[in-house]
């Protein structure tokens, strides 16, 4: 649980400031409390489950002293104890008090058994609750460089499975070792009170038991790392493939996918299994130790008995403390492969705690009151981790409300300097700077508020058509939505859909063609308002009638913004006020699309190369055509 502990820490600094020393002593002696499990808005429900648990752990140190009593003083002759003297001499009387105690003392049991279930299993549900919570926005808040060296599904697998296992270990586990601490000492004290020598002879065997319990929880904890390790991974291979399904079946590799996902399903199996077999070992050592223990006690209790060291009423009670002392041991012996998944579930958890990816926030900044819109990149250098430069010394000026285009070859990296400047990473050398001021020198949630993205890849992520238009502005109606639908041009195109702007546009978006995706696309765009507008290849794919619509509703999009747009549709860009080249990283051309088709250059031959694709036209028969052999 090292890195766990680690993880906690740091989680909880930013939760609470400095952890106390008691709390540190604690999170070293049990495992549980070392999940980063912010435990302050359920104090109070944890200190009356603790309040049940004492009031528990008193009633089972009492529950057998009234056989005690009936042994001893009612069916023997041994004289009561002088805080009992008060009772009625008849054995009649007292058996009926001490049968009526019994009873109280298991009502009361109950009573507080409840209490300590509820209070302490509903406060785990809450406190795993918030770590779930708090789990999902550290992943959310993380940047674009650590989503793209981690599968989702293995996130998903975090967020849902291992903070399950934690849930069931808090709610399970909590409850019973909270009561089982305070009976035990009790019961210890009690023991040593009445006779110590048979004490530590009834509790020699307990460091042989705690070995046992800690090799194999050990064990266990490690079996179910691994089976939660490949459950993770097998979740990210189902995720992928269910993702890109109708690519899978287009090219018949279902079998190969599906040996995939069985492989890694094999070897969580394996681990799973491996963890059975070592609880399945563990459960009759347990029981084997304790059984040598019961059977020392039974037989050196008998003969202190008969040579008169002790009454037969001390033995059941040294036989009742004795059982309730080892109970913990055999409880967590049942426990035990939830305990060592809920440990194995934590480490994975903090693991990702631990990872802070997220674009940093300087302290102090700067949340202008208006902006401009003046874009510069100044000796700009980026690139992606393990890789070589995306981007070399890239110096460029934006003017407000200016239309820039950025074309060149696939990977020439336009697309990451759409990124830079909406902050999802940081140049590694220069700066990328907004009206005269340092993108990282700027509120970062200020900043993506005046910047309105259009991807390439459009996501959807609400139920209807309008809701994914109203998702640019959290105060936008549906009327705003269908507002800036109208006015960005696309009212038609969307009120024609099925149910139109009530349309359910299905996961990922796979109820609307690529032209209607980008339709709502430009109308979220609008809706936000935003001063800059970012355009990553939104004319893609697209069909010639679909693509006119597209291209006018562009047009009324950028008016008034600072906009920059990366497209290889070279049509798309013809009415920029300003055009950059980019190859392998670098700036090669600027300048308007007549000045560059003028200057005979790159952009003139990327001109030449897009107009000839678009002219082809089929001159001839194929000449396979005719061996093609009839159905």
């Amino acid at each position: 649980m090292r890195a766990a502990s680690k993880a906690v820490e740091r989680s909880s600094r930013e939760h609470g400031g400095r952890m106390r020393a008691p709390r540190r002593f604690l999170e070293r002696r049990v495992g549980f409390l070392s999940w980063g499990l912010d435990l302050r808005p359920v104090r109070m429900a944890i200190i009356g489950g603790v309040t049940c648990s004492v009031l528990r752990a008193v009633m089972q140190w009492l529950a057998p002293l009234p056989l005690k009593l009936i042994f001893d003083n009612v069916l023997s002759n041994h004289r009561l104890p002088a805080l009992l003297a008060w009772l009625p001499a008849g054995r009649s009387s007292r058996l009926y008090i001490f049968c009526l105690a019994m009873v109280m003392i298991a009502l009361l049991l109950g009573l507080t058994s409840y209490g300590t279930n509820a209070l302490l299993a509903g406060a785990g549900q809450r406190v795993v609750y918030d770590l779930r919570c708090r789990l999902f926005r550290h992943i959310e808040a993380q940047s674009a460089r650590f989503h793209q060296s981690r599968p989702i599904g293995d996130l998903l697998s975090r967020l849902g499975g291992d903070v399950q296992a934690m849930q069931s270990v808090v709610v399970n586990v909590l409850p019973v070792a909270v009561e089982n601490t305070f009976t035990v000492a009790g019961m210890l004290v009690i023991m040593m009170f009445l006779d110590w020598q048979f004490s530590l002879l009834a509790l020699a065997l307990l460091p042989g038991l705690w070995w046992v319990v800690r090799h194999y929880l050990a064990a266990i904890k490690g079996a179910q790392r691994g089976a939660r390790r490949n459950e993770g991974l097998a979740t990210a291979t189902a995720q992928q493939t269910l993702v890109a399904l109708p690519v899978v079946q287009a090219f018949g590799t279902e079998d190969t996918e599906a040996g995939r996902y069985a492989e890694l399903a094999r070897q969580g199996l394996t681990a799973n299994r491996r963890a059975v077999l070592l609880q399945s070992r563990f459960t009759p050592i347990v029981t084997a130790l304790m059984t040598l223990s019961t059977a020392m006690v039974m037989f050196f209790g008998a003969r202190r008995v008969v040579s008169g060291h002790l009454t037969a009423g001390d033995l059941l009670v040294f036989s009742a403390y004795f059982r309730g002392m080892y109970s913990p041991a055999r409880q967590l012996a049942k426990l035990a492969g939830m305990v060592g998944r809920g440990n194995a579930s934590a480490e994975r958890v903090a693991e990702i705690l631990a990872a802070d990816e997220r674009v940093p926030q300087r302290p102090g900044a700067r949340r202008p009151d208006q902006v401009r819109g003046s874009i510069v990149f100044d000796g700009v250098s980026f690139a992606h981790p393990g890789t070589e430069a995306t981007l070399e010394r890239i110096d460029l000026v934006i003017a407000p409300g200016e239309q820039h285009a950025l074309v060149g070859a696939t990977g020439s990296g336009k697309s990451t300097m759409l990124r830079l400047v909406a902050r999802f990473a940081d140049p590694d050398a220069g700066a990328v700077v907004l009206d005269g001021t340092d993108l990282r020198d700027l509120d970062l949630e200020w900043l993506r508020r005046h910047v309105a993205l259009v991807p390439q890849e459009m996501a959807l992520l609400r139920p209807t058509v309008w809701e994914n238009i109203a998702y640019g502005s959290p105060a936008a109606s549906r009327s705003d939505a269908v507002a800036a639908a109208r006015a960005v041009g696309v009212h038609e195109v969307l009120s024609a859909l099925r149910d139109g702007y009530e349309t359910e546009v299905g996961e990922g978006g796979t109820g609307l063609s690529g032209g209607q995706r980008q339709c709502v696309s430009m109308a979220r765009a609008m809706v936000r308002d935003a001063p800059i507008l970012l355009l990553d290849e939104p004319t893609t794919g697209l069909d010639a009638a679909t693509e006119s619509v597209v291209l006018a509703a562009l047009e009324r999009l950028c008016e008034g913004r600072t906009t920059l747009m990366v497209s290889h549709q070279l049509k798309a860009v013809r009415n920029a006020d300003a055009i950059t080249v980019l190859s392998n990283g670098r700036v090669v051309e600027q300048g308007t699309h007549g000045e560059l088709l003028a200057a005979g250059k790159a952009y003139s031959r990327l001109h030449r190369f897009s107009g000839a694709i678009h002219d082809q036209r089929p001159t001839r028969r194929p000449r396979n055509i005719g061996r093609l052999r009839p159905l």
